[in-house]
């Protein structure tokens, strides 16, 4: 995982506690500093007590989300990476029905689950965001919308890389990867379960809305179809129906996303 000096040291920490705490520990945990962080985003590295294989590794300037999980993919020595956002909290046993998942079905190349969505309190579930199972249904949904959740995600490395790893695409670079796996080839899967219970808040609809991310919406839907991934029909009816809604007031916003999205 990324972490870069606007974020909550409390909701960093909380994070790493959950991996820590986890039923089956990771191999290695890599953590890239995405340009400078503050004293107290330092101290919680600092007191991060792994025992198992652990790298920091400091960039000197913030380069942005997917070129920092770039280096970080590059950097893992194992076939499978987990992916993390630093304000999440993974359930317990994440790592272990992911890797169950994997034994089961050796040919996956990414796999995802659950989340459920909370403001303050992970005990106090505000909606669970569901993502189809199979990798039929998956590629399906991922003509419309990202059919992960991103900090779910476990992906083979070497896929990853084949495919052109993570790069600067703001807003959706994690979408704008999978569709390359799977063009690639890679087999997905999503586990039915919740793995991660994840943060949002009232800031997260004003940074999904205004004219600057119809532009990255724009450039996310030319990328579906440059590859091939979707025809000229679906690219004129997913911009039909995201654009407006992007330029929405925030509070509109939020009532459209829990209804159309949540589940």
């Amino acid at each position: 995982m990324s972490v870069y000096r606007k974020e909550s040291p409390l909701f960093l920490s909380q994070c790493l506690d959950s991996i820590l705490s986890q039923t089956v520990l990771p191999d290695e945990l890599i953590i890239i500093k995405d340009g400078p962080l503050t004293d107290e985003l330092e101290s919680v590295l600092s007191r991060v007590c792994f025992p198992n294989d652990l790298k920091i590794m400091a960039l000197p300037e913030n380069i942005t989300q997917g070129p920092a999980r770039a280096i970080g993919i590059e950097a893992a020595r194992n076939a499978w990476v987990a992916v993390m956002d630093s304000d999440d909290i993974c359930r317990p046993d994440r790592f272990e029905k992911q890797i169950e998942m994997i034994a089961r079905n050796p040919e996956l190349g990414l796999i995802g689950g659950q989340i459920a969505e909370f403001i303050d309190d992970p005990a106090q579930v505000l909606a669970v965001r569901k993502v189809p199972l199979n990798h039929n249904d998956i590629a399906a949904y991922a003509r419309s919308r990202n059919p992960f959740s991103q900090m779910t995600v476990m992906l083979r490395r070497d896929l990853a890389v084949e495919a052109g790893n993570y790069r600067y695409f703001p807003c959706f670079e994690d979408y704008d990867l999978w569709v390359r796996m799977i063009k690639k080839g890679a087999i997905c899967a999503n586990h039915p379960d919740v793995l991660v219970d994840a943060r949002v808040g009232s800031g997260m609809y004003e940074r999904r809305r205004g004219v600057a991310y119809v532009g990255y919406e724009w450039k996310m839907q030319r990328q579906l179809l440059s590859l091939g991934f979707i025809g000229v029909g679906r690219f004129i009816k997913n911009l039909a129906l995201r654009v407006p809604v992007r330029l929405m007031p925030g509070k509109l916003l939020a009532v459209m996303y829990n209804k159309l999205v949540r589940g």
